[in-house]
């Protein structure tokens, strides 16, 4: 069983958002994925983060927001959350490039 990884966020990230989830591939011990969120405007916002190694703390640093999504309801919001360590990346790349902007392909 491995250990759990350490996971740095700076205090102003942590300010304005939660943390909903990490994800750490299997292919690679340097990097990981970080699931944030907040509520704005009426919306559930999913922020997603990469993760990377850092030697001296030995510990995961958020490096770049990789996409955010909007939801209407915090069951929408749960639903994709529980998907997304599965997606594919070509079922991603069209989430990220909708044919009509708005348009909810997990929903069809």
């Amino acid at each position: 069983m491995e250990a759990s990884k350490s996971v740095v966020f700076p205090n102003e990230m942590l300010a304005e958002m939660e943390i909903e989830d990490t994800f750490f591939p299997t292919n690679s011990k340097q990097i990981g994925i970080a699931v944030l969120s907040h509520f704005q405007d009426s919306a559930y916002i999913m922020r997603i983060y990469q993760l990377l190694h850092k030697n001296e703390s030995d510990s995961f640093e958020p490096i770049q927001e990789l996409a955010s999504f909007s939801f209407s309801s915090k069951e929408h919001f749960d639903d994709f959350l529980k998907m997304l360590p599965n997606m594919t990346g070509l079922e991603m790349l069209m989430l990220l490039n909708p044919l009509f902007p708005g348009d909810d392909l997990l929903s069809h």
